[in-house]
């Protein structure tokens, strides 16, 4: 057991707990987001950005040690995350293309494992330690740095006017 942050509230956790727990929720907000139909490729992958930067306190928790512990000792969780993570983003990549918001000349499967990858590496403390960097601008550079590098034309016209 040890302390974690949870809803605004000092908690006795145990961390496997708080791991499950957190990405079973991710998965639900994200299943939501995605059965929107009034939502483009940009604003679904706003919208979970928004999510994961508004929860990040329990992403730390995930990461008590290094990458390869969180890998041993999740590693079945570790891999239907990512797994979900790819397909979502697979998904989002070709709804983007057909609404021609997205890039043809990208290979989705390229899109959507450098996108998990990005993910679990931006709440790695190791990586981007909470202290000297700030989470809201870690997501930010990442987010906007994904969607310009898939965007067409009309795809970085309508993020720019979402920015303002």
């Amino acid at each position: 057991m040890r302390q974690e942050f949870f809803e605004n509230q000092i908690a006795e956790v145990q961390p496997e707990i708080v791991l499950v727990n957190k990405w079973k929720q991710l998965e639900v907000f994200v299943e939501k987001v995605f059965a929107q139909p009034n939502l483009n490729a940009i604003d679904m992958l706003l919208q979970i950005s928004r999510h994961l930067k508004n929860h990040r306190e329990l992403h730390y928790a995930n990461f008590q040690g290094n990458g390869d512990g969180l890998k041993r000792f999740f590693s079945d969780d570790l891999s239907h995350r990512i797994t979900f993570a790819s397909e979502k983003i697979a998904h989002n990549f070709a709804l983007g293309q057909q609404q021609k918001l997205y890039r043809n000349d990208i290979s989705s499967e390229i899109v959507a494992r450098y996108y998990a990858k990005r993910v679990l590496d931006l709440h790695n403390p190791k990586i981007f330690p909470p202290l000297k960097l700030s989470h809201n601008f870690i997501h930010l550079f990442m987010f906007e740095n994904i969607i310009r590098g898939l965007s067409t034309r009309d795809g970085l016209i309508y993020f720019e006017n979402l920015r303002g």
